[in-house]
């Protein structure tokens, strides 16, 4: 299953908070909306039919099954800061071990 780094999992729990999106929240990963390449992050309140589930670093996720196999074993993680020093936080997937 998907992972996260304990930076992602923190920097995702604040930006739930900083949106005023309720604790309860879970972080769902899905396929990117309208068609386009990619996944998509966002907050519900519970997973959708199918969903893997698990708790990270104290943050609940889903990963819904049309994502699941392909980012199995892989981490979001917050960008390298000698990247990117200023700015937003970004977030990347590392890709599972082969």
């Amino acid at each position: 299953m998907l992972t996260l780094s304990k930076p992602a999992a923190t920097a995702l729990t604040d930006v739930r908070s900083q949106q005023g999106i309720p604790d309860g929240a879970m972080l769902r990963v899905a396929p990117a909306e309208g068609g386009e390449q990619g996944i998509s992050l966002g907050f519900v309140d519970e997973p959708m039919e199918g969903d893997q589930t698990d708790t990270v670093h104290g943050l609940p996720i889903c990963v819904a099954p049309e994502v699941a196999d392909a980012l199995d074993g892989a981490k979001i993680d917050v960008q390298d800061p000698s990247t990117d020093s200023t700015g937003p936080t970004h977030l990347v997937i590392v890709p599972a071990d082969d």
